[in-house]
């Protein structure tokens, strides 16, 4: 048994995260996309948006200021583009994606964050041919 801080698991995913019963953030069942889990609070509203393009094995609201979620390797790609397209500027590490909390828009709400990527999705695109292939050029 796992205890990482004073917020628990419900029971369904307790019985499924490998002994894992209690977290460091408050945990909200949630389910989008085919798919369920706690999530921290804080990430409930990009987690219901996220699930659409890939699949994560673990996340953070808040791990020393930033954020992090942790695709699996088959959906990191996806994962990637789609924080870049809401303008979180992710940085890969260790396998998983870290970000700053944006003050835009509010990640715990799912309209707030189809809101923001609907938006970025409305601006003009880049593209730059790389090894015979068009990439989408990322902003910053």
């Amino acid at each position: 048994m796992a205890i990482l801080g004073p917020y628990p698991l419900c029971a369904e995913c307790r019985k499924t995260n490998g002994g894992l019963v209690a977290v460091g953030h408050r945990q909200v069942h949630l389910r989008a996309h085919g798919k369920q889990a706690c999530v921290d609070q804080g990430l409930k509203g990009l987690f219901a948006v996220v699930w659409a393009v890939c699949d994560t094995r673990g996340s953070c609201e808040d791990a020393e200021g930033e954020a992090y979620l942790v695709p699996t390797a088959e959906t990191f790609d996806a994962a990637e583009d789609l924080l870049w397209r809401l303008g979180l500027g992710p940085t890969a590490r260790e396998g998983a994606l870290w970000f700053r909390t944006p003050t835009r828009f509010r990640l715990d709400d799912a309209g707030h964050v189809r809101h923001a990527l609907a938006a970025a999705d409305d601006g003009p695109s880049r593209w730059l041919v790389v090894n015979d292939r068009f990439e989408r050029l990322r902003p910053g």
